[in-house]
């Protein structure tokens, strides 16, 4: 599995929190084919794919079970997130890094990560890891607090807003006005859509809404058996050509 390098702004990892951590990982490490294994204090759980990690599962003592979204960033934003109107609801160390749980202005939750280590590769794009993150905002002003937060480049068509980099969206946020709160939603990629929800029913989990065809492709809504929603997305499986010893260098297309 490729890996990719985040830069600062940008979706780095996401957690389960939840009160059944044993049902949630279970149900999992069937529906993705995650691995799942203790690590550090705390008894928080690394998901890794093909070796990679992927996601956290959290155990909480109570409340209802949700994922976290936590982006990337180097040093301490706290004094900035509660000076753009958010609040700083913890700090903790897990082994992928330091990280900081917040609510912004619209009551949404999300988290920032200073990653251990120098390295930021994630795995995403692909059957099994994060495919896409999406934003339901109530407000403009919801979305301009992340624009500030992380200085992004936001493009807006409609009610549609993406988050962008040299002109590459690696987010969207999609204005509500109705919505009560706002919330992050992760997209999970799958190699076949209608296997993976007939999965999700099978390991405990529900089918909320779906399959559908989107403009990412075929997507359905679904929670897993403690109540954390998600979404599947289909999408392809990356090939790779395989080259031997006996290849010639100068027969690879190696770019400009």
């Amino acid at each position: 599995m490729p890996a990719f390098e985040a830069l600062e702004g940008m979706p780095f990892w996401q957690e389960l929190v939840t009160e059944q951590p044993q049902k949630s990982t279970y149900f999992l490490s069937r529906v993705f084919g995650w691995e799942i294994g203790t690590e550090g204090a705390d008894n928080y759980r690394l998901a890794r794919k093909d070796g990679l990690p992927v996601a956290g599962v959290l155990p909480l003592p109570s409340g209802s079970s949700a994922w976290v979204v936590y982006f990337f960033a180097r040093g301490d934003h706290s004094a900035r997130v509660e000076e753009l109107g958010g609040t700083v609801l913890g700090t903790g160390e897990t082994p992928m890094g330091a990280m900081m749980l917040c609510r912004d202005i619209a009551g949404g939750v999300f988290g920032i990560i200073e990653p251990a280590g120098e390295e930021s590769f994630v795995a995403a794009g692909e059957p099994g890891v994060p495919v896409w993150y999406e934003y339901v905002a109530p407000s403009t002003a919801a979305i301009d607090f992340y624009g500030d937060l992380f200085d992004w480049t936001i493009h807006r068509e409609g009610s549609y807003f993406t988050a962008e980099i040299d002109g590459a969206a690696f987010l969207g946020l999609s204005l509500i006005d109705e919505a009560p709160t706002g919330i992050w939603q992760t997209f999970f990629g799958v190699e076949h859509l209608t296997s993976a929800a007939t999965q999700v029913v099978e390991y405990g989990g529900t089918l909320i809404e779906g399959p559908v065809d989107s403009p990412f492709g075929p997507l359905a809504v679904v929670e897993d058996p403690t109540g954390a929603g998600f979404f599947l997305c289909e999408v392809e499986k990356p090939e790779f050509e395989e080259l031997s010893e006996a290849d010639s260098i100068l027969d690879l297309d190696l770019g400009d």
